[in-house]
């Protein structure tokens, strides 16, 4: 049992004496070397292709900024409904008519599909265009539902 601790005794002292440089080469001199660095401009190093894409991506960017907005006004207007539906009695086709709209509309804001998920500029105007579709298509139910709560 004494051996052992004296072997793993030496071995820390040996791992300790390594580690801070007790031992070894006896040159002081520590020699650092800095690499060459070229510095070039974004512009010379991109071809066309790379600046193809660089504008694809701002232009598909832009476009999902307004997709966000309009998903953003749909919500919005999904709230408003909701709170204006409140205790409201409506006739079965009205009623249906109107929680038909809305399911769709949730429907859009349930499943939102993040900017990677869209493969080029078409594909988020078409997502855009739908949303601002159901958006319009609520644009009369929150004056149906006011004028079926002043008729009752």
């Amino acid at each position: 049992m004494k051996y052992v601790l004296l072997i793993v005794i030496a071995l820390v002292i040996g791992t300790v004496a390594f580690v801070f440089g007790w031992f070894g080469s006896d040159s002081d001199n520590l020699v650092v070397s800095t690499p060459v660095i070229q510095t070039e401009t974004a512009d010379e190093i991109m071809d066309a292709s790379e600046i193809a894409e660089e504008e694809r991506y701002v232009a598909i960017l832009a476009e999902y900024k307004k997709l966000e907005k309009a998903r953003r006004n749909l919500d919005r207007r999904l709230a408003r409904i909701k709170a204006v539906m409140w205790n409201v009695q409506l006739p079965a086709e009205q009623a249906e008519e109107i929680v038909s709209k809305i399911r769709k509309g949730y429907a859009l804001l349930k499943s939102k599909k993040l900017l990677g998920a869209f493969s080029g500029l078409q594909a988020v105007s078409d997502e855009l265009a739908r949303v601002e579709f159901a958006y319009q298509n609520l644009e009369g139910v929150v004056e149906e539902i006011k004028a079926a709560k002043t008729g009752a």
